[in-house]
């Protein structure tokens, strides 16, 4: 195990050290250079390319649920865009290109797995252990800085009991393309996002689909076209309409965000439309659409959108499965109605979201992940804990959204670490940490909101809550609100010294 101090010749410029090579750790690092000139950061990322999510997610019909005009950076417009909302290879290509522009793959380390994060009190440095996942060596490096950026959707969530399947079973987060589903008896875990892009897809390969659900989504129609060349161009040459449209996108969403409020009546609209659209394409079977429609409040679980789903369920080889899976056998799976013999099972069981940056394991002033999982993540703006100095986190606890785009929050994010680490360096700091003071009052407030919405009202096992019933990954507010409290930092919330 080798041991290396990374240095700069201007002492002022600290050495930061970006965890993952995602639309975060990009984010991280184009602004680094961009707005502060810093050129030494170094990233590292466990993959062999960058694109985080959108790298590894390569199911059949993978595409983000937000439109693409705005689930990009805002200082990175793509008038090229193929459709209102790209499939996942276009997604990872405008990152690659992002990259290739901004010159970021000369700072990246792939194939490297970051084991811990340890402060050093003495240095006032992160030691960071790094694992090189092609030499098998381990070293560790220390650096002023952390941006910790590894995203929440990373780590397949993988049910122990669904290991006595002996036949091939395969996560949507980790895909195998040598898996043949054609002619097959296929078996789809999970009512989420992916297993509802999945499902259409497969439908029409398999023999027989079995979908097996305890919890199904409220469902949202979705505006799906192809954009003209024409707009294509337009938006090319007049980049301002583009902008403008962006804008136009963004604040439809902010204006969804009520739903969202348990006691709003656009929830209830809400509601109607989906129900609205399960009627309109699920027109004569009215016991399918009856079990595929929720039973909790819009909102609680993540809300799909979809014009597939609902026809591809209506096949006569497709299934649904609305009881509880009590066995899982070899080559079969039992429920309180039966057994259902199964030749390819996917898992569509989302993600250990609650386990936060694990494996990885940080130790700041305590062990951070285990207070937090002990307890509940306390952090101020989900971007820094008392416990943690000098480490920022880029979509950290309580700030991912249901309504809108998450590029946004990160953007704001980034924004706000720019100003730390400028003030940072103005004092001749080496040490930057916020008070336990600001962050009890960001919580209190936190919680206190959080009691108005559908997510703190009701129970639906949503992956937004831990196993305490803390709701740990959303925010409350809307996106402007998060803008308004990052837009400039408030410097006495945080010790410097």
């Amino acid at each position: 195990m080798g041991i290396q101090e990374y240095s700069n010749e201007t002492k002022s410029v600290p050495t930061i050290c970006i965890v993952g090579a995602g639309f975060s750790g990009l984010l991280a690092g184009v602004k680094l250079k961009t707005e502060l000139g810093f050129t030494n950061y170094v990233m590292f990322d466990e993959n062999t390319e960058v694109g985080g999510t959108w790298l590894v997610n390569t199911y059949p019909g993978c595409a983000c649920d937000v439109e693409s005009h705005l689930y990009s950076y805002s200082f990175e417009p793509n008038p090229y865009w193929s459709y209102n909302f790209s499939p996942q290879e276009e997604i990872w290509q405008y990152l690659r290109n992002v990259a290739k522009k901004y010159d970021l793959y000369k700072n990246i380390k792939f194939n490297s797995q970051i084991k811990s994060l340890v402060w050093d009190e003495l240095k006032s440095k992160w030691r960071v252990q790094v694992y090189n996942k092609v030499d098998k060596k381990t070293e560790e490096l220390f650096f002023d800085l952390i941006i910790n950026s590894p995203g929440a959707l990373r780590v397949p969530n993988i049910p122990e009991e669904f290991n006595a399947f002996k036949g091939p079973m395969v996560h949507t987060g980790a895909w195998d393309t040598s898996v043949e589903f054609d002619d097959k008896i296929v078996a789809v875990i999970g009512s989420g996002s992916s297993a509802i892009q999945l499902i259409p897809e497969l439908a029409s390969k398999a023999k027989q689909l079995h979908s097996y659900q305890r919890k199904p989504a409220w469902v949202m129609p979705r505006r799906q076209f192809k954009y003209p060349k024409l707009v294509q161009n337009l938006f090319a040459f007049l980049p301002l309409i583009m902008i403008l449209y962006r804008w136009f996108l963004f604040l439809s969403h902010e204006l969804f965000y009520p739903v969202f409020l348990h006691a709003a009546r656009l929830g209830r609209f809400a509601t109607w439309l989906s129900k609205r659209h399960a009627k309109k394409q699920i027109p004569k079977h009215d016991k399918l659409r009856e079990d595929l429609i929720p039973d909790y409040r819009i909102g609680c679980k993540r809300i799909i959108i979809s014009n597939e789903y609902f026809p591809a369920m209506q096949r006569s080889n497709v299934k649904l499965h609305r009881d509880q899976i009590i066995q899982v056998k070899p080559h079969s799976l039992v429920t309180t109605n039966g057994e259902q013999n199964v030749e390819v099972l996917i898992l569509g069981t989302g993600f250990r979201v609650q386990d936060f940056f694990a494996p990885m394991k940080i130790i700041g002033k305590n062990d951070v992940l285990k207070a937090w999982k002990t307890f509940k993540p306390i952090s101020y703006l989900g971007i820094t804990t008392s416990v943690s100095p000098n480490q920022f986190i880029l979509l950290g606890p309580n700030t991912g959204l249901g309504h809108n785009t998450i590029i946004f929050m990160i953007e704001c994010q980034m924004n706000y670490i720019i100003q730390l680490i400028t003030e940072m360096i103005k004092r001749n700091a080496k040490v930057i940490e916020v008070k336990e003071s600001a962050e009890k009052e960001f919580h209190d407030n936190l919680d206190r909101q959080m009691k108005k919405t559908v997510w703190g009202k009701e129970k639906c096992g949503s992956w937004y809550g831990d196993k305490q019933g803390n709701i740990t990954t959303i925010w409350p507010w809307n996106c402007i609100d998060y803008w308004r409290a990052t837009r400039v930092a408030d410097f006495t919330k945080f010790e410097f010294y």
